[in-house]
This record gives C-alpha cells, sequence and structure tokens, in this order.
C-alpha cells in the first residue's frame, strides 16, 4: 500500500491541525511513507523530461524551419516535416503502449501534425482561414490522442479545438451584427463545446484516460464556466446576454451538486464559487448607487474580500476532509 499525493496532503494537514496525534502520525508514516519514494521521484522526473523533450523537439522543428525557410526548398521542407512525424510515429510503435516513452512519441506526433499543415498551407497558400487549420489539425491529430490516453495530449487536443471555435465564431455571420466575439451566442458556443468534453471525459473517462487524473475535467470545466460568468456578469447591463447568466445559474447549480454531492472535486467547486462570486459582484455594482463612487467601491471591496474569505475557508475544509480523485 501507499499513499497518493492528496492523503499526504490530507494526512500531514490534519496533523498540523492538531486532529492526529503525533502518535497517529506515526502510525500512518508505518502503514506507507509519507514522503515520495526514491521510485515516485524517477517516474516524476521521468514523464517530466520526456514532455520537455518532446515539447523541445516539436520547437526545434519550428524554428529550423523558420530560420532556414528561403535556403529550403518546398518539397525539402515537406519532407522533413513528414520525416519528424514518421519519427515519432515509429518511436511510438517501437515503444511499450502506455509507457513515457510511448506517450511522449505520440505527443509530439500531435505536434508534428500541425506544423506540418502550417508547412503546407504557407508553402502552397490553400487561402483556407486560420480556423480550418486549427479544426483539421485537431481533427487530424484525435487518433494520435485516443491512442495516447495521456492528459498533456488531451490538454494539446482540448486547446487547439477552442482555437479553432473562437477563431471560426470570430468570422461566422453572427459577427457581422455582433461586431465582436463576445456576443452571446458565441459564449454559449464555447461553454457547450467544453460542456460536451467534460461530459464525455465524466462517463467515459476510463475509456479516454490511462489514469484517473482529473486535469482534463477540469480545464473542460474551466471553458463551461468562464464564457457563461462573463456572459452573466455582462447580463446586468445588457438585455442580450440574459439568457446566458440564466445559463450559468443552471450550470453552476448543477456543477455545487455534481461536485459537492455525487463527487468531491474541489478544484470544480472552486471555479464555480468564484465565478459565482464574480457575478455577484458585477450584479452589486449595477445596483449600487454611482454618485457616491467611494462609497461604493468600499462597499464592492468588502463583499469581494469577504465572499472570498468565506468561499477560501469553506474550499480548504472541503479539501481537508478529502476529495475523490
Amino acid at each position: 500500500m501507499s499513499w497518493t499525493l492528496p492523503d499526504r496532503g490530507t494526512l500531514l494537514g490534519l496533523a498540523e491541525d492538531g486532529a492526529l496525534t503525533p502518535r497517529q502520525l506515526e502510525q500512518a508514516a508505518a502503514v506507507a511513507p509519507l514522503v515520495p519514494t526514491r521510485d515516485e521521484w524517477l517516474a516524476g522526473a521521468d514523464r517530466l523530461l520526456a514532455l520537455a523533450g518532446a515539447l523541445l523537439l516539436a520547437a526545434g522543428l519550428i524554428f529550423f524551419f523558420a530560420y532556414n525557410w528561403d535556403a529550403l526548398h518546398r518539397f525539402a521542407k515537406l519532407g522533413i516535416a513528414i520525416a519528424a512525424l514518421a519519427a515519432c510515429t515509429g518511436t511510438a510503435l517501437a515503444a511499450p503502449p502506455f509507457g513515457t516513452v510511448w506517450r511522449a512519441a505520440l505527443l509530439a506526433a500531435c505536434l508534428a501534425t500541425g506544423a506540418l499543415l502550417a508547412l503546407i498551407g504557407q508553402t502552397y497558400q490553400t487561402g483556407a482561414d486560420i480556423w480550418e487549420l486549427f479544426v483539421a489539425w485537431a481533427a487530424l491529430m484525435l487518433p494520435f490522442v485516443l491512442l495516447a490516453r495521456s492528459s498533456a495530449s488531451w490538454l494539446l487536443w482540448l486547446a487547439v479545438a477552442n482555437a479553432g471555435l473562437l477563431r471560426y465564431l470570430s468570422e461566422s455571420w453572427w459577427s457581422r451584427f455582433a461586431g465582436a466575439l463576445g456576443d452571446a451566442e458565441s459564449l454559449l458556443a464555447i461553454a457547450a463545446f467544453n460542456g460536451a468534453v467534460l461530459l464525455a471525459f465524466e462517463f467515459a473517462g476510463s475509456a479516454l484516460l490511462a489514469t484517473p487524473r482529473r486535469h482534463i475535467h477540469r480545464i473542460a470545466g474551466l471553458g463551461v464556466l468562464a464564457p457563461l460568468a462573463l456572459g452573466a456578469c455582462l447580463s446586468w447591463w445588457d438585455a442580450d446576454f440574459r439568457l446566458t447568466g440564466l445559463v450559468f445559474a443552471a450550470v453552476a447549480a448543477a456543477f455545487a451538486l455534481a461536485y459537492l454531492a455525487h463527487r468531491r472535486d474541489v478544484p470544480m467547486l472552486a471555479q464555480t464559487a468564484f465565478a459565482t462570486i464574480a457575478v455577484a459582484t458585477s450584479a452589486l455594482i449595477r445596483v449600487m448607487p454611482h454618485d457616491a463612487s467611494f462609497v461604493t467601491i468600499n462597499i464592492v471591496a468588502v463583499f469581494v474580500i469577504a465572499s472570498t474569505g468565506i468561499a477560501g475557508v469553506w474550499l480548504t475544509r472541503l479539501y481537508r476532509e478529502g476529495s475523490n480523485p
């Protein structure tokens, strides 16, 4: 048996608060070490260095093309990019499945796919919009991401997919009427996409991730709450965003229920709490009289300090009680 990192944090926190006696802490340490073992340090360093190596190799490929762009023939550029992608996929095929090298090679293949698409678009001037590049990149690297089943690859895919969606919304038909990305439809579309990703990982996480880490869930949850909270803040001034405000209220309530009663997830609850505080602060500013700005500023400041303090104490207590992985 070995204590997980959250378990160790909970035990040490309880000991600091006096809830565990030194004798009880010693008994917990006798069951399993309360500090990371040598093998755990080596495994963590192995994953970190493999991830850093994949990112640096991909960056090196991009900077090589940038520096030697005029000196290379277009076929040489394509050949180098395709060779890099083939090397990444070949390394993944030769590595043990779901190992560190396997995942690092597939992550590098995802990055090399994007570099190859950008190279093709720049060389042949296809006329495609930027959002089409991001969407194609997300679609083509999806097989590598499904094979890797790692948080790093999924986070890259989610970032690229969101970038494509943002670029599409900024150039879509309704942007001509709204004049900017911040229209209510765009915010709802971004939240809906990230909500679909969140639901997929909540109900099929074991098939999409080899380990039960919840990094992708929390990033997707932030992608849901952030645009809805922005729209809810604006809804106090602009009637066009009232639907977004109502959707935010429903989603915040659903998040609070799901991640407090059904699956205790403190980071998700923290996102929900602070997004709600931001919307409530916007409402307070809206209803306060504007002729007494000094009083208004102080009242708003007191509200923000008090609400965030209360939320912080509550979240700390939940964390020390323990959360599901």
